[in-house]
């Protein structure tokens, strides 16, 4: 990626929502991180992203936004359709951890 912005000749690249859901782009196109994140990276970058949501929306208007957040994480993680039903309809992050960690299993950080 970063040499068809070097040969492209171009100021800027924006990522936009293409980045949502999959932080890694920014690495990937600097050279910094190849392949895909570990799914250790996915929970902790998932955590964080549920953490800021709360802080900024409170815990109920979050769990309500993250809602369309959480199939790109859960794309990361090849979790299949039935595993991430659950997650489709959490009326607060509160939920949300608690579904998420019902899926990733008791070790995961989101089980806060």
């Amino acid at each position: 990626m970063l040499s068809a912005f070097e040969d492209s000749g171009a100021a800027a690249v924006m990522l936009a929502r293409g980045a949502l859901g999959n932080p890694w782009l920014f690495g990937r196109l600097l050279g910094t991180h190849d392949g895909e994140p570990s799914p250790e990276e996915v929970v902790e970058e998932l955590e964080w992203v549920i953490a800021c949501a709360e802080e900024h929306l409170g815990v109920e208007r979050a769990g309500r936004y993250l809602r369309k957040f959480y199939p790109w994480y859960a794309e990361r993680l090849q979790l299949t359709r039935r595993e991430r039903e659950p997650l489709v309809t959490p009326p607060t992050t509160v939920h949300a951890r608690q579904a998420w960690s019902g899926i990733l299993g008791s070790a995961s950080p989101l089980a806060a």
